[in-house]
């Protein structure tokens, strides 16, 4: 009986039936003003040109309909200039509707207070069409007056925060950074890096006020970041030095700390995303002021920091909230995509190590395996916000473009110092190729023709080199304000000429010009015609040093040089040659710094020997150490690939066969003047070898590039 009753307890308990829900349809009004964020999707979606027009055509049509809300068509207007930048505003007719949406939201939202809350919005939009028209000041003015007259202390602290973000980002954004491009675009107020710096001020101000130290830190790193952009070099020290100490990076780059592995700094995705950030602009900064010890204390940082996994906190697509204190909502920030940020840190490692000299050069070996992974990343799908727009995924590819095209120049330098001519001939055509498939080559064309120069001045072409120099610099001169008006055709040429403008590239192509003029002024036998040369070239030399001085430590040794070679007083040679040397070292740039202690060795060979004797040596090893290849493994083939090397310039194990013919020769004439025979024949040798070496080199056949 009891097992009756557990069997019935057991029992499942009949289903009861429901009555079916009755679905009532959506009215008409609610399903069309829905149906934008129904439809939505990212920018890479094979479907988002279909759903934004999708949603432009429910738009238009909810605003047909007769006694709209006032809300609901605000909103619709203010929906329908959003969609219209996502799909573009160069499709036809989307520019007027858009102009014709902002206009109508903000008649709506002027006539009733209550939709105040649309105005910071449409007033942003409103701002990026005046951009795309060229009108840059009519922008700022725009959202400048949203900043002071509009928001009031009782609004919520992220719409505070967010309207003085898009205004700096508006002053910030110069006409030629515009997108998308538009032959209207002409250059950007001469003011608008100060009034950059002020808004950014600003910024942190209001955030210091409010106790809001991660968005006071946030503005910190936007004025370090805005230093470097325009250049303000005398001011990113202290800058630099302010952010790292509140970030608390400070510490970690005492002696003490570097020899241990600490834990990943920054708390919180906001602080490990500045952290980067400001490691990044470290490393830069330093590499390009020659401080080779404190730019890798910052790499070996900001390495730690990427292998941590610190790239999870830019999220997948750069979106990066900002907690705010007594405040239910966070401020959403756009960073840095982390692909970028990705791609960054193999740009920035190669770019950092400047020495060429060993079998396997750091700044080879990062440049090679960014390229590869730069490759990769392209074939993957991009993550971006649903708001995005097929601009920005261009934008985004095109940044990861850029930044293979630029360790593409890493790997020709490297192999140009190397002596490698083969490969930097390779690298060179690789880059035309890349640069000219995408429609980048006017960003490079300048730089492309530098490294032409550089490659048929190692090679001994010196009337290419010469003619390459001077284009480089006729490409990348600088160029001003146009005042007379041109057609769109003529515009759009002058404005890709413009971007191939590099004030760095100009000085460098200048720089080698006058190093190869002053080189073959040597050559001549005559005293007087060469003192002649020397005569027209010095006022160059002069003018060309006093650009280097304030363009980097690379630069600055390179002005040092021409100093030194074009003086006529003795004291003044070895006092420019001794500061050329010591910026050399602490830039760790042994390819320079061989090249100075050569020229000083110069100066010693008949005063001091021993002195002279020490300079040669050291400059010898590291002339040498250009050439060294890496260990091949003991396979027949490696054998057989080495074999074949050694036939080929560069890949004899020689290096600079010109400098070390050079050294040879007035290490040879020292050793005659002080008996030792011994050695002088195993210098004579040496000397057979190097000079196989040069003659190998200057039978190379340059091809003309059409």
């Amino acid at each position: 009986m009891a097992s009756t009753d557990s069997e019935e307890m057991e029992r499942p308990v009949k289903r009861q039936k429901l009555e079916a829900r009755k679905i009532q349809p959506l009215p008409q009004d609610v399903l069309l003003l829905s149906l934008p964020h129904i439809l939505a999707h990212p920018p890479t979606h094979r479907n988002h040109s279909r759903s934004v027009y999708l949603s432009i055509i429910a738009l238009r049509k909810f605003l047909s309909t007769p006694n709209l809300d006032q809300h609901q068509e605000c909103r619709a207007w203010t929906e329908l200039a959003e969609a219209g930048f996502r799909l573009g505003l160069e499709t036809p007719g989307i520019e007027n509707e858009v102009e014709r949406a902002i206009t109508k939201a903000l008649m709506i939202s002027t006539k009733h207070p209550s939709l105040r809350m649309y105005k910071p919005q449409i007033t942003y939009l409103s701002a990026r069409l005046a951009m795309y028209h060229g009108n840059v000041r009519l922008a700022q003015n725009a959202l400048k007056k949203v900043v002071n007259n509009f928001i009031v202390a009782s609004d919520p602290p992220h719409v505070l925060y967010a309207a003085h973000l898009a205004y700096i980002d508006c002053v910030s954004a110069s006409a030629a950074d515009l997108e998308p491009a538009t032959p209207s675009r002409r250059h950007a107020p001469p003011n608008a890096s100060s009034r950059t710096a002020s808004a950014i001020k600003e910024l942190h101000t209001l955030a210091m006020r409010n106790n809001h130290r991660e968005v006071a830190l946030f503005a910190m790193v936007l004025e370090l970041l805005d230093f470097v952009q325009n250049g303000v070099w005398n001011r990113i020290e202290e800058s630099l030095r302010q952010a790292e100490k509140d970030l608390d990076i400070a510490p970690h780059l005492l002696p003490d700390c570097q020899a241990k592995a600490g834990p990943l700094l920054g708390k919180t995705n906001i602080g490990k995303v500045l952290i980067v950030h400001v490691l990044v602009l470290g490393v830069l900064y330093h590499t390009y002021t020659g401080d080779y010890a404190n730019s890798q204390t910052r790499l070996k940082i900001l390495h730690d920091m990427l292998d941590g996994g610190a790239l999870e906190a830019f999220g997948i697509s750069g979106i990066v909230d900002i907690d705010l204190a007594n405040s239910p909502q966070p401020l959403q920030v756009q960073v840095t995509h982390p692909r970028v940020i990705y791609g960054l840190g193999f740009l920035v490692s190669s770019v950092s190590k400047r020495d060429p000299v060993g079998r396997r050069p750091k700044r080879r070996v990062y440049a090679n395996e960014g390229i590869v992974s730069m490759d990769k990343e392209l074939k993957k799908e991009i993550a971006l916000p649903i708001w995005a727009s097929r601009a920005d995924v261009k934008d985004l590819q095109e940044r990861i473009l850029l930044m293979k095209a630029d360790m593409t120049c890493e790997l020709i330098g490297i192999a140009i110092s190397r002596s490698e001519f083969d490969e930097a001939e390779e690298h060179i055509s690789r880059l035309i190729a890349d640069t000219r498939s995408h429609g980048l080559f006017h960003f490079y064309s300048a730089r492309i023709t530098l490294h032409h120069a550089h490659l048929a001045h190692g090679q001994g072409h010196k009337e290419r080199a010469l003619q390459c120099y001077q284009v480089a610099a006729h490409l990348s001169r600088t160029r001003g304000p146009r005042t007379t008006p041109l057609s769109d055709i003529e515009a759009q040429k002058e404005e890709e000429d413009a971007q191939s403008e590099d004030l760095w590239v100009n000085v460098s192509a200048r720089a080698g010009e006058l190093w190869l003029r002053i080189g073959m002024a040597n050559e001549l036998e005559d005293e007087a015609e060469r003192e002649k040369e020397m005569e027209v070239l010095r006022p160059k030399v002069a003018q060309v040093v006093k650009l280097c001085q304030g363009l980097g430590g690379t630069l600055q040794t390179v002005g040092e040089i021409l100093s030194a070679c074009s003086s006529k007083e003795y004291l003044v040679t070895k006092t420019h040659l001794r500061t050329a040397l010591n910026l050399s070292t602490a830039a760790q740039d042994n390819h320079l710094r061989a090249l100075v202690l050569a020229l000083m060795a110069a100066q010693y060979v008949h005063t001091s020997t021993e002195h002279a004797e020490t300079m040669l040596s050291t400059a010898e090893q590291l002339a040498a150490g250009l050439g060294a290849l890496p260990k091949a493994a003991k396979t027949p083939e490696a054998a057989a690939k080495k074999e074949a090397a050694k036939n080929t310039p560069g890949g004899d194990g020689i290096g600079n066969a010109h400098l070390r013919l050079w050294i040879g020769e007035r290490s040879l004439e020292i050793k005659r003047r002080t008996a030792d025979e011994r050695a002088a024949l195993k210098q004579i040798n040496l000397n057979r070898k190097f000079l196989d070496a040069v003659q190998r080199v200057e039978k190379r056949k340059f091809e003309a590039v059409d």
